[in-house]
């Protein structure tokens, strides 16, 4: 069934309690209809710009004769999609969008994405990606419309409960929280290990630390700093994020030992499950997650169009 009725757009920077409540049924009826994650995620207080408006939402509006009983009063004022931007730096910008079954095949998406994207443009961030989940069928459609290229993939990977329950944590390193007091160590860090701006490395890490549901750790041995990890708990579940090795300590085992390191933690925390993501080119860091008990769970593509909004 497909329900057509006007559509007024929304864009915020961050959503109000009912905005998040009415996305947050938004993806489960998207999950539990196609059978996979829409990938819209609630992390835009991490972007680097905190003025740019990150969401953009459709909502149906019911006609005036909706108290007549033509329509149910359920259809006031329903959310019919949303998109959101991930742009932790101020080069690259991620969209995510989703659209309600009954509302699809109305434009609605291509609206959400391209009204994010002319955003970003303006703001100064060029490039602009569309995220999907592999198996959302509307990739081949990004693919004619928009003139997409497939840019990257990432596997989800995941280890459970009895996974954990065999790592053992390294000897020889040690994980530090990152407080106020290593901002900036660990900004500086991030700008290596990542080749980030250092003005994005140390707003990125300034967000993580004003988020209650983030910790940020510096991994250090005899040879000092060589490594940094991320963690995050989102809507219950644990996340390992930017696990990362100083360039010239690569390929020495740091990789292990900072993933060791964490899942121990998690571990003793009493954790289900662990997920990460991997990009699928990066053969050694799949390698390493296998080895420790990790299994694919999805694959999420990054596409980039042909032709920029704007």
């Amino acid at each position: 069934m497909t329900v057509c009725l006007a559509i007024r757009f929304e864009e915020c920077i961050a959503l109000s309690p009912a905005g998040r409540k009415a996305v947050e049924d938004l993806i489960a009826d998207c999950s539990a209809y196609d059978g996979f994650d829409p990938c819209v995620h609630f992390d835009t207080h991490l972007n680097a710009d905190p003025k740019f408006a990150a969401w953009r939402l459709a909502w149906a509006e019911a006609p005036d004769d909706i108290n007549a009983g033509r329509l149910p009063a359920c259809s006031r004022d329903l959310l019919a999609g949303a998109a959101r931007v991930f742009a932790p730096g101020r080069q690259e910008g991620e969209i995510s969008a989703c659209v309600a079954p009954v509302f699809r095949r109305q434009g609605i998406f291509k609206q959400l994405y391209g009204g994010l994207a002319a955003d970003l443009v303006a703001a100064g961030i060029q490039s602009v990606l569309l995220v999907c989940e592999s198996r959302s069928p509307s990739s081949a459609a990004i693919a004619s419309t928009l003139g997409a290229t497939l840019d990257r993939s990432e596997y989800r990977m995941s280890i459970g409960r009895e996974g954990l329950a065999e790592i053992n944590a390294p000897a020889s390193l040690r994980l530090v929280p990152v407080s106020g007091e290593e901002i900036e160590e660990a900004a500086e860090l991030a700008a290596v290990i990542f080749d980030d701006r250092l003005e994005d490395a140390r707003a990125f890490a300034v967000a993580e630390l004003s988020d209650k549901e983030r910790e940020q750790y510096i991994a250090r041995a005899a040879e000092g700093p060589v490594g940094m990890a991320s963690l995050a708990c989102e809507e219950g579940v644990y996340w390992i994020h930017g696990l990362g090795v100083v360039p010239a300590l690569r390929n020495r085992g740091f990789g292990g030992s900072i993933l060791d390191a964490m899942l121990v933690v998690l571990a003793r925390r009493g954790a289900d499950s662990v997920k990460l993501e991997v990009d699928i080119g990066n053969f050694t860091a799949i390698a390493l997650y296998r080895s420790r008990g990790f299994e694919d769970e999805n694959r999420t593509d990054y596409w980039r169009p042909g032709v920029q909004a704007g």
